[in-house]
């Protein structure tokens, strides 16, 4: 039975002995993202919404003010026409509206929709005249720039009813 009592005497050791913790399990905190950023993210749909509304606004003035240079963007019909340049004109319109809305605050959804519809009409009526160049690709980021502010549900700077 000696070997029992080694045995006892070890077990009873190792139970006064005192147990050292587990060593802290890694977990990563978030990063802290900065007073900067917690200052910006707010108004980030108030500036995007602006800056598309400041494109608008600066196309729509000037297809309303020299007309007939923007006429060669109207497929199918001849750039010389009357037509031609009254639907230039009425676009000018839309787009100096749509983008005072936009600046402005007033019905933003509704403004960023149709200034999204817009464009894309613009994307595809260019793409088929012609192909994909340099203008096609700028306006499809503002394409995207619109869709991004019809998806933002947070804005700043609006004017409500």
């Amino acid at each position: 039975m000696p070997r029992r009592n080694r045995i006892a005497r070890a077990a009873a050791r190792a139970a006064e002995r005192p147990v050292a913790p587990p060593p802290p399990a890694v977990v990563s905190a978030p990063r802290p993202r900065g007073q900067v950023m917690d200052r910006i993210q707010p108004w980030a749909p108030a500036v995007a919404r602006v800056a598309l509304g400041l494109v608008l606004l600066w196309f729509g003035i000037h297809e309303l003010i020299q007309p007939s240079l923007w006429t060669g963007y109207i497929p199918a019909i001849p750039s010389t026409s009357h037509v031609a340049l009254a639907l230039v004109l009425a676009h000018g319109w839309v787009l100096s509206v749509l983008g005072v809305a936009l600046c402005l605050g007033v019905a933003t959804r509704m403004a960023a929709a149709l200034s999204a519809l817009a464009l894309l009409e613009i994307v595809i009526s260019l793409s088929l005249t012609g192909g994909v160049t340099d203008i096609v690709a700028r306006d499809l980021g503002v394409f995207g720039l619109a869709v991004a502010v019809l998806a933002s549900d947070q804005h700043r700077l609006v004017l409500r009813g």
